[in-house]
């Protein structure tokens, strides 16, 4: 047996060139536009934000990425109404910023209280946002002045919270409607935006697979391949294999082998050699295939499975001669009952 090939998509078979290039250059752009994305303001980020780095951090204006709640907000159930709204809006929308405290070009207006009553701002924040469901990630931030010459009154806060890309929608508010972000506002989801985010989780999370096939226009070599199930990629993908059959011997190789390929889609499976087949009847034992890859968020996802060759692939046939015997013999028994039937 030889462990030499690797092939991106199925080269073996007569395809078309350049609908695989034009894959894989869309493919690259959406990747390199999801990549840019990741690297705006991520929630975490106002962790260690001061009155000093608001007017360098926050933008002039609101955006879908930002939306302003100026201090003159007073009532409380009001601001709450908004928060949930919000959280809502920003996770069904790939995340943002909502910031309480500030006019309509982000700047400070005076701040509100720290405190609702008894209970923390913080607090009364939390229990806002769990009215939405389901709840994903989030940070709160809160800012008062230490003297930079903002306008935050004394014993009031600007308030941040940072709402992360959600993998868990579509995420309903208390009053039982959807929503996401147009442009600088929060509005209603319609039924349809709705179904695509649910249907978005499965699209996102890479699904692998394996098969094992006889080698097009090589029958006497049995490949096994990795194949993605939806329409996410992975990428980095490792495989490695662990108690190998017997019979397959390499140079150097232990026990195992392990290969890596930049990225596997729906377009471009990977498959490679893994054995041939031989004269007379040689046992194949299954043997076990991890998986180890990412998506392009840089989430890590591992996956095992069991591979019994003749199982999938059928029992072990001598050679090409040898099928054509079966054919003859399966011929011969429909003769035969042909001529019982008459």
């Amino acid at each position: 047996m030889t462990i030499c090939t690797c092939q991106m998509g199925l080269t073996d078979q007569k395809c078309d060139r350049s609908y695989n290039y034009a894959s894989f250059l869309n493919l690259f752009i959406l990747s390199s536009k999801y990549l840019e994305c990741l690297t705006r303001h991520k929630p975490n980020d106002i962790r260690t934000l001061s009155d000093q780095d608001l007017s360098e951090f926050l933008p002039d204006a609101e955006d879908d990425r930002h939306e302003y709640k100026s201090s003159a907000i007073k009532k409380d159930k009001e601001l709450g109404d908004k928060i949930a709204k919000a959280a809502s809006g920003f996770w069904n929308s790939g995340g943002g910023l909502f910031v309480v405290g500030v006019d309509e070009n982000g700047q400070p207006d005076g701040g509100i209280s720290l405190n609702v009553g008894r209970q923390s701002r913080r607090d009364w924040i939390d229990q806002a946002i769990s009215q939405v469901m389901p709840k994903s990630c989030y940070v709160i931030h809160s800012i008062e002045n230490s003297g930079c010459g903002l306008n935050i009154e004394s014993g009031k806060g600007v308030f941040l919270i940072g709402f992360g890309d959600s993998e868990i929608g579509p995420h309903m508010a208390h009053d039982h409607c959807y929503y996401i972000r147009a442009g600088a506002h929060t509005v209603p989801a319609g039924h349809f935006i709705v179904e695509a985010i649910r249907a978005r989780r499965g699209l996102r999370t890479p699904l692998l697979s394996h098969i094992v096939r006889l080698k097009p226009g090589n029958s006497k070599v049995i490949q096994l391949g990795i194949v993605a199930l939806n329409a996410a990629s992975a990428i980095n993908v490792c495989v490695q294999a662990d108690m190998l059959p017997k019979s397959i011997t390499v140079a150097q190789l232990d026990e195992s082998f392990s290969l890596r390929c930049p990225f596997i889609s729906e377009q471009f499976p990977l498959f490679f050699d893994i054995s041939l087949m031989m004269i007379g009847r040689v046992e194949l034992p299954p043997f076990n295939l991890k998986l180890t890859y990412s998506d392009i968020a840089n989430r890590t996802y591992n996956q095992s499975f069991e591979v019994d060759i003749e199982r999938q692939l059928g029992p072990n046939l001598s050679s090409d001669k040898g099928t054509d015997a079966i054919v003859e013999k399966l011929k011969d028994i429909a003769t035969a009952i042909t001529k019982i039937k008459k």
